[in-house]
């Protein structure tokens, strides 16, 4: 009998493509099978700077690789589910790698990550990855006809370890062990005591550092458990992106600017650039909608210092006080995706007065405190945009598990997952600092000045230099 399941392909859109130049290209739907409601989504995808390594940070870079589809004839844009069999690599779940590449898939089949099989350096090129799409569990018939879009977004590797909350600093309201003013170590998941004996976890009491009251659950994501965090901001692309696929209604309403055009072909005006004046609930819907979620307070110390590493008392996220302000003097191919600076390693104290291009201050030949980068590769984690966090200083906030996206949002436009979806804004803070902040402990991965900062603002309070970063837990 002749099937007549028919994919319509959509222009494939190349999520954050103006970061490393992540593309995603010729895509295929291929290999129908009518008794078990799969078929098989093939494309290439290749980004620049790519790496793997087993020694020191002991980690790699990956693309977070998703699919939207949507049933001819209709205008909702649906989350595709992958299929899954422990322990979720390709052979298990049926998926095919491209030549040097690894593909590893979550339980709840959400999307893919794609990295290096083995050790290297350089551009990574994986062509004729195909993953099984499972389309009768997303409620598609053996004769519906479709259209996809394919997203992949850059993420770092952090692996499992202990690691220092704090670093025997003056940051405001910084981690401490309960009894002295030292750095305290994060050993496991499991539930923390806040107080001030000794061997509990305590904080001093300042502006919005928090209610120096516990404990912080087991569920609570404390860091020590591995995880992936997206290499760069969230660039003005990737949010024109998510806006043109959800609905316009929704659009709306998560739609804080610049962009031209209409719905849905909004357009950036400065792709490459890490998206600002957003707020918790805009980054709280795009985890959503992205199948990944908000990182809590103590993943942002984790993924800037690293683990197991003795801190160093103020330091920024590449490792040491080393700060060298971005400059208008000092840059080249303003506005473009080559956008560089000659010296510069943060955007910080009015130098540029706005964001800069996601990743600008990396080059082949930059070290970590030249780049700007943290212990595992991720970039601007201090300075150029504010990253939201979930806190632990607030009820609110130590309810927080750490439940992923499932690709939609409500109705309203915020996101409809657990505790990511609560009104209540004591449940996120601030960390590292904007480009137009002029006080230096800002930029301190374990300043917590603004550890709660919700309670002042609310969920969609928008200002110019917030930003957007998420992660996703190792499955």
């Amino acid at each position: 009998m002749k099937k007549i399941f028919i994919f319509c392909l959509a222009t494939v859109l190349s999520f954050g493509v103006f970061a490393n130049n992540i593309t995603v290209a010729n895509t295929s739907v291929s290999g129908q099978n009518t008794v078990s409601h799969f078929s098989m989504i093939g494309f290439d995808v290749t980004w620049e700077n790519s790496w793997r390594t087993s020694t020191n940070e002991q980690n790699w870079d990956a693309a977070w690789v998703f699919v939207k589809f949507r049933k001819k004839g209709t205008t909702s844009w649906l989350h595709a589910t992958f299929n899954y069999a422990a322990p979720g690599d390709a052979v298990s779940c049926g998926h095919t790698p491209g030549a040097g590449a690894f593909i590893k898939t979550p339980a709840d089949g959400k999307g893919v990550f794609i990295y290096r099989s083995n050790d290297g350096f350089g551009t990574a090129n994986y062509t004729g990855n195909k993953l099984r799409w499972n389309y009768s569990a997303d409620g598609v018939l053996d004769t519906d006809s479709v259209e996809v879009n394919v997203y992949a977004c850059e993420m770092v590797y952090v692996k499992q370890g202990a690691f220092y909350l704090g670093s025997n600093g003056s940051e405001n309201g910084h981690f401490r062990k309960g009894n002295v003013d030292s750095a305290y170590l994060v050993n496991s998941e499991n539930a923390i005591t806040i107080g001030t004996a000794t061997g509990n976890l305590y904080y001093q009491s300042y502006s919005y550092s928090g209610d120096q009251q516990g404990p912080i659950p087991a569920a609570f994501p404390k860091g020590y458990n591995s995880f992936y965090i997206m290499k760069y901001e969230c660039s003005q692309q990737q949010y024109a992106d998510f806006l043109n696929n959800i609905d316009a209604a929704r659009a709306t309403i998560r739609n804080g600017g610049p962009f031209t055009g209409t719905h849905p072909n909004l357009i950036a005006p400065f792709p490459e650039r890490a998206y600002s004046n957003a707020s918790f609930d805009d980054n709280a819907a795009f985890s959503d909608w992205s199948a990944l979620r908000p990182m809590s307070e103590m993943e942002f110390e984790k993924a800037c210092r690293g683990y197991n590493i003795q801190p160093l008392p103020n330091e920024f996220a590449w490792g040491n006080t080393t700060q060298i302000d971005a400059l208008a003097s000092n840059i080249t191919n303003d506005g473009t995706n080559n956008e560089a600076f000659s010296t510069g390693n943060v955007n910080f104290g009015f130098g540029m007065g706005r964001p800069v291009r996601c990743g600008a201050f990396a080059t082949s030949s930059t070290t970590r405190t030249s780049s700007g980068g943290s212990y595992y590769g991720a970039m601007e984690l201090s300075g150029n945009v504010w990253e939201f966090t979930v806190t632990a200083g607030t009820p609110i906030g130590r309810q927080f598990t750490g439940a992923h996206g499932d690709g939609y949002i409500a109705a309203d436009g915020r996101a409809n997952i657990n505790i990511v979806g609560t009104t209540d804004a004591n449940i996120y803070g601030l960390r590292g600092g904007g480009f137009n902040n002029s006080t230096t402990s800002f930029l301190s991965i374990s300043d917590r000045y603004y550890a709660y900062y919700g309670a002042a603002t609310g969920m969609n309070y928008r200002t110019t230099n917030y930003g957007i970063r998420n992660v996703r837990t190792e499955q």
